[in-house]
């Protein structure tokens, strides 16, 4: 999740809001609707929208949420009379409300809010009630975040905020369906025979032959009915090969990413899978719908049950022809309807042809030339397309180029030019796809292999226009380098592979691609690339490119070995060095390039020079939340600078998503880390950040950002015995998700950690828990060390201690390992051998040097000392008492040591 990207977006919706001006009231209505989705009743405008005045701008039909909108100037301004005249306005005319929203189209100013919030606060009419005063960009921030994703949202609030629409379409990573071409022949007997199959299945298959308008038909049904869906969602060919893949499918919206399969199950959502795979289950598929939800898939091949798109009957065919007003001689059209009948596609190059020029006699010939339709128009496009060539050569060079049936329509208009597109629509050689996109029609775009369509020098233009187009889009907060960069991915491959060395193509590669599919030659040599600038003020993109080489490869080496990964990246090391020291770096390079060596020297084990260099970016010119975020995990377990992380985590939990450059992955990855922290600060830092914790992990995971899961599994370890209540809150308003649907080790991993925790909570159904979480440990492709090490515990807990032992014997960090040893201890235990429990619980002990976890270690043995009869095992529950960090923890142990009669021993040694 890019942070500028998000953060940019936001200010954009922010400044954009400070504009609606005397429509604010009716613009914040529509919002809170969407938002809240509880009826409410809106009595501050009239039909005509003027203000009635007296009344509450907005109240729920329950009386409990009341609002009030304010456009007017200084707004945040102390001492903030509006807002304090609005907030009375509601308590007095509405006092059984619960939630005070003031909404104001200004910009918050932080320290006069904070002081105005702190005062309301006290105010005895304040009590049990909650305040939510929001500005320009918090307003921003909830629509970036929650409604963007609803299509429904964004054509209601369009009208008064177009910034809004503009961010969603400029994406095309977003998935949007396409409009349909506005010359299209409307077919309404094909719509009714769709919404009929979708009226009795949440999934159909349009099927026909290549050229037929399948993909046509579709993005017209999703137009047409775009008021039943709050969503719609295009997919290309490839990107669904099973149901499963759904699941960890992204959707972006606002530099924010969904899960798919999230939104198919909780809202109203159609989803157009174009060119789908031929063995896709549609019944399977059907199974991920909730109630709203529907499913359209394009298919060339037909199956059982499918409908199949008839062709045009002649009435469509000779509307097709005919053309500003001349029509197709009846002769002339009888040949055609005996060679190709009603074939869209060719009936539609037939006509681009005869507009570019073509007479109806060379129609003719070209149709006796071919005899029957071959390779469904293949052969006659050929020929249609020679007489297209002097009107588009220009504009299917770039496909040539491309070698591909795809190109981003903002690129595309960079090197054609907006008129380019218009020619290739008007042509009818374009097919549907989703926004943002242009794709040729595939027999359009087969006509052109072997016919010198991109000769040498037009290449060598279309390469600089690229490397150009990708240095604009590099300095954008916008989704263009990332949308252009995946969909020609491909051939920005070939051109590094041939010998391109543009810091550009490198930067656009290594960006848009995953590491696991890094190809390390491509990525180039970081410590050369490095050396090669010194001395000399880089090329635009020079420094990232080799910044984000170093880390791709890092993360690519890790898959072979972590030894050698960090043995690789210690050799590149002092290309940090290098880059740092050249001239004309901005602030932002510097910190970017400061940031990466830290994490660098972090990997690499150097904790302390990591962390200097991570405080010297803090207190430069350009911090970043990411360096925050390494610091944390360098100092949570140093008793020294507890200070320090909890100051750190408060910075980053005290912020809503979206507010100050903070992201979900930023607060999610702080929330991960929480339990690893020793519990002089943990406790505290978890309880007064408790609300944002939960909303944090709940509305991420319940749209499918599946690292709130891993960062609940984390956390979770920790509530589930110590703050189980606030366990149980966030596990029950999780979506859960099947185990096919878990694409990687650690989203397994992450469910099999929430399913072994919930086990823990009073009253769970423990047996059923422990099964899901055992059957997603088994399912692990390449389980690590940690996993290993919980599915032993997971073993023993259940009752299987022998089969967690042969785990555990498995390995060979058993000899090094305290957690391991503290495993076996518990395992022979279980089987009845104390004496070898004791001494595996000693090794433990001795090998112990988290404090923070010694006085569960402790607890153990003393259960093993009592076990064999030993007088002076009490010993080890007053030490476990006087080590504990954890409330709820302490508390058991007291009542241990009182029914032991040790309680006033335990206080001496504590006072000591």
């Amino acid at each position: 999740m890019n942070p500028k990207r998000k953060v940019a977006q936001i200010a954009r919706l922010a400044g954009a809001i400070g504009y609606i001006a005397t429509d604010f009231e009716r613009f914040a209505g529509l919002f809170l609707d969407a938002l809240l989705e509880v009826p409410l009743n809106h009595q501050g405008t009239n039909l005509v929208g003027y203000a009635v005045g007296g009344v509450v701008d907005t109240v729920s039909d329950d009386g409990r949420i009341v609002a009030e909108y304010s456009d007017a100037g200084g707004y945040f301004e102390r001492p903030m009379a509006k807002a304090d005249g609005d907030l009375r306005k509601a308590l007095n005319r509405k006092p059984s409300a619960r939630d005070i929203f003031l909404l104001s189209g200004q910009r918050k100013r932080p320290q006069v809010a904070q002081e105005f919030e702190s005062a309301v606060r006290t105010c005895p009419e304040m009590e049990g009630k909650t305040l939510h005063l929001w500005g320009a960009e918090e307003i921003a921030t909830q629509l970036i975040e929650k409604l963007i994703f609803s299509d429904t949202v964004v054509r209601r609030l369009a009208p008064y905020l177009p910034e809004l629409q503009r961010i969603r379409d400029e994406e095309a990573v977003s998935r949007l369906v396409p409009a349909p071409d506005r010359s299209r022949i409307i077919r309404p007997d094909v719509d009714a025979d769709i919404s009929r199959h979708l009226s009795e299945s949440p999934v159909v298959t349009i099927s026909g032959i290549a050229g037929l308008g399948k993909s046509a038909a579709a993005a017209a049904y999703a137009t047409d009915h775009e008021d039943q869906y709050d969503l719609a969602i295009w997919l290309d060919a490839g990107e669904v090969r099973r149901p499963e893949d759904l699941q960890a499918l992204p959707l972006a919206r606002g530099g924010e990413t969904r899960n798919v399969t999230a939104l198919l199950r909780t809202g109203a959502c159609l989803l157009v899978i174009d060119d789908a795979e031929p063995g896709l289950s549609t019944a399977r598929l059907g199974e991920l719908c909730g109630p709203r939800s529907r499913i359209i898939l394009t298919q060339r091949s037909a199956q059982p049950g499918s409908y199949e798109l008839p062709m045009f009957v002649r009435g469509e065919a000779q509307g097709l022809l005919d053309h500003d007003g001349a029509m197709c001689p009846a002769d002339v059209f009888d040949i055609i309807w005996s060679t190709v009948g009603g074939h869209p596609l060719t009936l539609g190059l037939i006509s681009a042809a005869v507009r570019q020029g073509a007479t109806w006699d060379e129609i003719v010939r070209d149709c006796r030339a071919v005899g029957e339709l071959d390779h469904h128009g293949q052969r006659l496009a050929d020929r249609l397309l020679g007489r297209l060539r002097p009107a588009l050569e220009r504009e299917l060079a770039v496909f040539a180029w491309a070698e591909q049936a795809t190109c981003g329509q903002d690129f595309l208009e960079h090197v054609v030019q907006p008129l380019g597109i218009r020619k290739l629509r008007s042509h009818g050689l374009t097919a549907a796809d989703r926004s943002g996109i242009i794709r040729l029609h595939d027999v359009v775009y087969a006509a052109l292999s072997g016919g010198g369509w991109c000769p040498p020098e037009r290449r060598a233009e279309l390469d600089a226009a690229l490397e150009a187009y990708l240095h604009a889009a590099a300095s954008e907060p916008g989704l263009r380098l990332w949308t252009i960069g995946r969909i020609l991915l491909p051939k920005l491959k070939k051109l590094i592979a041939a010998g391109a060395r543009s810091a550009a193509f490198r930067y656009a590669l290594l960006t848009v691609s995953d590491h696991t599919e890094l190809r390390p030659e491509l990525a180039g040599d970081p410590l050369a690339d490095a050396n090669a600038l010194a001395g000399r003020s880089p090329a635009p993109l020079a420094v990232m490119a080799i910044i984000e080489a170093i880390e791709q490869l890092f993360l690519y080496d890790k898959l072979e070995s972590e030894e050698i990964a960090k043995a690789r990246l210690r050799e590149r090391l002092s290309a940090f060095d290098t880059l740092t020291g050249l001239p004309g770096l901005t602030d932002r390079q510097a910190a970017e390039v400061q940031h990466h060596k830290g994490k660098a020297l972090k990997r690499l084990g150097d904790s302390a020079a990591a962390a200097e260099l991570f405080e010297q970016v803090l207190s430069g010119p350009s911090p970043m939340h990411e360096t925050r975020l390494q610091l944390i995990d360098i100092y949570r377990g140093n008793p020294a600078k507890v200070a320090r992380a909890i100051e750190l985590v408060d910075e980053i939990l005290a912020r809503a998503p979206g507010e100050d450059n903070v992201t979900y992955s930023v607060l999610l990855g702080v929330i991960e880390r929480l339990p690893w922290g020793s519990g002089n600060w943990r406790a505290g830092l978890i309880r007064r950040h408790a609300d944002a914790i939960e909303r944090t992990i709940v509305e991420a995971a319940n749209v499918g950002v599946l690292q709130a899961i891993r960062a609940f599994g984390a956390l979770g370890r920790y509530l589930s015995t110590e703050e189980p209540v606030m366990f149980g809150r966030i596990f029950k308003q999780l979506s859960e998700h099947a185990l096919e649907g878990l694409q990687t080790d650690s989203d397994r991993f992450a469910w099999a950690e929430v399913y072994f925790e919930a086990a823990r909570l009073p009253g769970a159904d423990a047996s059923g828990f422990h099964a899901k979480a055992l059957a997603l440990q088994e399912s692990l492709v390449r389980p690590q060390l940690f996993h290993l090490q919980r599915r032993a515990e997971l073993l023993i807990e259940m009752g299987r201690p022998a089969e967690g032992e042969a785990l555990l014997r498995e390995r060979k960090e058993l000899e090094t390992s305290e957690w391991l040893q503290r495993l076996m201890a518990r395992a022979r235990r279980a089987q009845g051998d104390a004496a070898g429990a004791l001494v595996w619980i000693n090794r433990a002990l001795d090998r112990l040097r988290a404090d923070h976890f010694r006085s569960e270690f402790l607890e153990l043995r003393y259960d093993i000392r009592t076990d064999l009869g030993d007088a002076r095992a009490t010993e080890d529950l007053v030490e476990a008492r006087v080590a504990s960090q954890k409330d709820v923890e302490a508390a058991r142990l007291d009542m241990r040591l009182n029914d032991a009669g040790l309680g006033r021993q335990v206080g001496s040694r504590r006072s000591s």
